[in-house]
């Protein structure tokens, strides 16, 4: 499959296949994030066969933008394909770009709340080996305590884009 390979303001510059691209291409990546009515947050693990980061935590649902979608498109592709999530409708959080010793991203971050005694999840097992809800106090402590549990990106833009949108569900919850 190929990937649309992108500029510094995101635009398509070239599609190439995924095995030929190098740390220098700036790839477009979806990230989901999924709470439950307790406030608590869904995360998961990579396999232990991917290339970048295995074995690692991170958020709910992510993915690569493939050759001819969106990033809205993305987003309900990999919930449903990663968690067998039908049927959401994710809020869009914010873009930005990222740079980490492995890769050069723009990132599309959603989120949604979910009733989990409702759900019932059915894994990609070739991409997801575990998933877990978490509170945000104590996934903090992990992420402070251990990093190295969590994809590079992880510390220093999930686990942000988390505590910001739990700060958010909290206020409109008051």
């Amino acid at each position: 499959m190929r990937i649309p390979i992108v500029n510094e303001q995101d635009e398509v510059m070239v599609y190439k296949e995924r095995e030929r691209t190098t740390r220098e291409d700036i790839r477009r990546i979806v990230s989901l994030i999924v709470f439950n009515e307790k406030g608590e947050v869904l995360i998961a693990k990579r396999q232990s066969n991917k290339t970048i980061d295995p074995d690692k935590w991170g958020p709910s649902v992510a993915g690569t933008v493939d050759e001819g979608e969106s990033y809205d498109s993305t987003i309900t592709k990999e919930g449903e394909e990663e968690l067998g999530l039908k049927d959401i409708k994710p809020i869009f959080f914010k873009k930005y770009f990222y740079e980490t010793q492995n890769a050069r991203r723009f990132c599309s971050v959603y989120y949604i709340t979910i009733n989990s005694k409702e759900r019932k999840f059915l894994l990609q097992t070739d991409e997801v080996a575990e998933i877990k809800w978490i509170s945000i106090k104590d996934l903090t402590e992990w992420v402070n305590k251990n990093p190295e549990d969590f994809t590079q990106s992880f510390p220093t833009g999930s686990f942000y884009d988390i505590k910001e949108i739990y700060k958010i569900l909290h206020e409109n919850k008051n």
